[in-house]
């Protein structure tokens, strides 16, 4: 898995677990749906509960590893993580910087094949996890 898309898992958590919080709730409510059952909501109901244990598990993994990290490249690592673009665009010393913690990052995330479940459900429900606007600009870097 490539290590942008975890870094903005990780930053995008909340956008991520809220989703996953209201499709829960979608289907707990909509067990009234005579075409399919309760037994169908509520199968469909543990199986987002799985998916939410999955990701809290990588979640923390990657929590571990990047509050090891100076506040400086945890502030990169967010602003690379909710880039839209690639960083060819940046200055040569901003690109540097990126690099530097996305490498420090990837060496310390040598575990993650233990999380190969929680990997791929990130890529099944990636789509939810849009990486939130947190603020930053290139100005700011």
């Amino acid at each position: 898995m490539k290590s942008k898309r975890l870094i903005r898992f990780y930053f995008s958590a909340e956008i991520l677990n809220r989703a996953l919080d209201n499709l829960i709730t979608l289907n707990a409510l909509n067990t009234d749906d005579f075409s399919r059952g309760a037994e169908y909501c509520a199968e469909k109901v543990l199986k987002l509960i799985q998916v939410k244990r999955e990701l809290c598990g990588l979640w923390h993994y990657l929590d571990v590893i990047i509050c090891g990290m100076s506040a400086e490249e945890r502030r990169i690592l967010e602003f690379y993580g909710a880039m839209r673009r690639g960083i060819k665009s940046l200055g040569k010393e901003r690109v540097k910087e990126i690099k530097r913690a996305t490498v420090k990052f990837t060496r310390r995330a040598r575990g993650l094949e233990r999380y190969s479940e929680g990997l791929r459900l990130l890529d099944e429900y990636y789509c939810l996890c849009n990486g939130g606007q947190t603020g930053f600009f290139l100005e700011d870097m």
